[in-house]
């Protein structure tokens, strides 16, 4: 079965800190990447919270977009980087070691541009930074990462990348592919 994506924007009269208690992951402290038996319960609260805001007469605006691409590009090591290199992805700078990576780095592997890619790649993806977690994602095949928006539509577009990274160029400096979104319609009850 194919999957497909939508952006759901709601606006309610609550303040945010009302809808984040709301709203609040169950079981992971609050964190954005909620997976599992989990991530069933999280929905269900999202889904309890849209029903009880059209309830309440204080008013809910949901705006959709019913098909949404995320905002993309790619990146391509043509050999090995060098250690201390970075990519730098929406401010956050991802360096290159030779061994004994920690956060926001990742260990080179001499001679293979697949096993580079796949360790940046993973790195971005074991971000828990501010402006990576939940915002950007990482994929990797034979030496070619895709970045991403974790959102889709329009709002990843200007997120910016950059490098210095012997053996590696970014095929653009803003996730300039994608980020489409069509179909859309506003439903707006008391706002």
């Amino acid at each position: 079965m194919a999957s497909s994506k939508f952006v759901l924007v709601v606006e309610t009269n609550n303040d945010a800190a009302t809808v984040a208690s709301e709203l609040a992951p169950t079981g992971v402290g609050g964190s954005s990447l909620t997976t599992g038996a989990d991530a069933w319960a999280t929905i269900e609260k999202i889904g309890s919270f849209l029903q009880a805001e059209a309830h309440s007469g204080r008013g809910i605006k949901i705006t959709y977009f019913d098909t949404a691409v995320s905002a993309s590009t790619t990146g391509t090591f043509t050999g090995d980087p060098t250690t201390g290199d970075t990519v730098t992805i929406n401010g956050v700078a991802f360096t290159a070691r030779t061994s004994g990576a920690v956060a926001n780095e990742y260990n080179i592997t001499a001679g293979s541009v697949t096993a580079n890619a796949a360790a940046l790649a993973a790195a971005i993806n074991a971000s828990v930074t501010a402006r990576i977690i939940g915002t950007i994602r990482a994929s990797s095949v034979a030496g070619v990462i895709t970045f991403f928006a974790v959102v889709p539509g329009s709002v990843g577009i200007p997120t910016v990348l950059s490098e210095s990274t012997g053996n590696f160029t970014l095929a653009a400096t803003t996730l300039s592919t994608g980020g489409t979104q069509a179909h859309n319609a506003i439903i707006s009850a008391g706002l």
